[in-house]
């Protein structure tokens, strides 16, 4: 086991040191909401205080205790960050392994399974960012793999090491306190008579739930702090104060995008392995659910037309819509129908896959990989009424899927293997190359902001988009509360105004085009545009009042 842990840990630490060698240099930039988190870094090393933005809706004051910490060793900048977000990464990759192997994994699947994480789009794009997706996915593996080895002499101290874990879960996203969920809900099952157990130690049941609910009781006390005694972000509460809409929702768009939605994205990013069901003798269960299920999409999709569409996939780092720019709409869509039935297809025979894996499993899975499904079952149920409908909140549930296929059988046949692991690294690269689109595509428009200002033109009459205008423009009051009128004015974050000058990924009605800007096409291949254009003379006649950029080409 051990020789399979060092391969795992190799394979993993390769895949990113070819990573950065593919991405190199890494764009000195935020990558999209993590100006907030990079912001509060920066301001901890300032004056010692851990304050957020009040446009943030996330507070992740363990990430921020993380970040500071790698700042005082290597700074604080954007990339640095990034890097530190690498590192989380790996550690996640490796314990994720780990666990695949206690849960009774076979190590090619383990390994295959660990692939199928680390080259999934939306782990792979945000891998290179300060988001709170990898560090909250670290810490939530770690908590599992804590509680997977909770037993033997030491059981007591692993089950501390998972609450701990959890709790500093919680404070990157309240999220982890499903980790505790599921924990404690498969210990109900497995360690008492719920499941047949003969023997029932109440006092040694009670010892181990101990951790566990001391870890429930800092969370809630840890809620109630940030939510309830200290003052709450202003767009925290913009969106508590709109939580009614929840239900003027169709039922229909709850069952197409709330359960449909993340069983189409397991299914899509998690096929390399849950498409090997069809070599297996329950190919004809895959083939049926999946024809199933595709109905049951279309149908759905019929009946409701809102956003997001099916399936979706926005967390790929290779959509224009990545950039948040103006020009084009920021949703994910499909350009094409042909494109997404055939993803629609690719969806669901892997959700059939998935669902005839566990249905394999069910009977024979074990206390460390029920608290995962537990755990992810929770999860899935709080996502669908908040309507957290985006690939960058079903990322969580992808380890327990992968855990699914890792544990479920399959053919020990070459064939079989060499399938699973092409089509795994085919996905790496496609999200490699998204990634490294979104780098370049990243580097122009700085590069474009930083040629406007050269020039004469101040940063406030430049509209860099969503990241960069919130880096640059964010005002951050030395004292006092923070408001969302203090804020007022910022494009793309407190204001739909336009500038002076617009970097847009298209032509916008009641501008001129400055210049195009070029950069990497969808998986890094070719080439598509950016374009710099500038606002008409004003009604008046009287020219603009700052310099103008010179027009370039190509």
């Amino acid at each position: 086991m051990r020789r399979a842990g060092w391969a795992a840990a190799t394979a993993v630490i390769g895949w990113y040191a070819f990573a950065l060698l593919i991405l190199r240099p890494l764009t000195d930039a935020p990558v999209v909401d993590s100006w907030l988190y990079g912001s509060a870094v920066r301001r901890f090393l300032r004056t010692g205080e851990i304050r957020f933005a009040g446009f943030t809706q996330a507070m992740p004051i363990a990430q921020v205790l993380y970040g500071v910490a790698w700042a005082h060793a290597f700074g604080g900048d954007s990339v640095s960050l990034e890097i530190s977000t690498v590192v989380l990464a790996v550690l996640c990759g490796v314990m994720f392994h780990a666990l695949a192997i206690k849960c009774g994994a076979p190590r090619w699947q383990a390994l295959a399974a660990t692939g199928l994480l680390i080259c999934n789009p939306c782990f792979t794009f945000l891998s290179f960012s300060f988001m709170t997706e990898i560090p909250f996915l670290t810490a939530m593996v770690g908590a599992h793999l804590a509680f997977a080895k909770a037993e033997g002499p030491r059981e007591q101290l692993w089950m501390w090491l998972a609450a701990a874990l959890a709790v500093i879960g919680f404070l990157i996203r309240p999220f982890a306190a499903m980790v505790i969920v599921g924990c404690g809900g498969a210990m109900l099952l497995y360690d008492t008579r719920l499941r047949g157990r003969e023997r029932w130690d109440r006092a040694l049941w009670v010892q181990m739930m101990t951790p566990l609910a001391a870890a429930f009781a800092i969370c809630v006390a840890l809620w109630i702090w940030l939510t309830v005694l200290s003052p709450k972000p202003w767009d925290l509460q913009r969106d508590e104060n709109h939580f009614h809409y929840l239900f003027l929702v169709p039922i229909a768009n709850y069952l197409r995008a709330g359960l449909l939605g993340p069983a189409l994205y397991l299914g899509t990013v998690l096929s390399p392995l849950a498409l090997l069901q069809l070599a297996t003798s329950r190919w004809r269960r895959v083939a049926i659910y999946g024809a199933g299920i595709f109905a049951v999409a279309l149908i759905l999709m019929a009946m409701d037309h809102q956003l997001p569409v099916t399936p979706e996939y926005s967390c790929f780092g290779g959509w224009h819509n990545v950039l948040i720019l103006r020009g084009q709409d920021n949703r994910f869509s499909w350009n094409e129908y042909w494109q997404q039935y055939a993803f629609l297809v690719l969806a669901s025979a892997g959700a059939a896959g998935i669902i005839v894996a566990f249905a394999e499993i069910f009977k024979t899975l074990g206390r460390a990989a029920a608290a995962i499904l537990i755990a992810a079952a929770a999860y899935w149920a709080a996502t669908i009424p908040l309507w957290f409908y985006n690939d960058r909140y079903y990322l969580v549930m992808v380890p327990a899927a992968a855990i699914v296929l890792a544990i479920a059988p399959l053919p020990r046949r070459r064939l079989v293997i060499a399938a699973g692991f092409a089509m795994t690294l085919a996905m790496g690269l496609l999200s490699l190359g998204g990634t490294y689109a979104y780098q370049r595509g990243m580097e122009v428009i700085l590069a474009t902001r930083n040629e406007l200002e050269r020039e004469g033109v101040p940063r406030s009459a430049i509209d860099a988009g969503y990241v960069l205008n919130g880096e640059d423009l964010y005002r951050y009051p030395k004292h006092g509360i923070e408001t969302m009128k203090l804020e007022g004015g910022i494009p793309m974050i407190t204001s739909p105004k336009m500038d002076e000058y617009t970097i847009a990924s298209g032509p916008i009605a009641g501008t001129e085009v400055v210049r195009r800007l070029k950069w990497p096409g969808l998986f890094g291949l070719g080439h598509r545009y950016f374009y710099l254009v500038r606002k008409h003379l004003a009604a008046d006649g009287n020219p603009p009042s700052t310099a103008p950029a010179q027009p370039k080409h190509d």
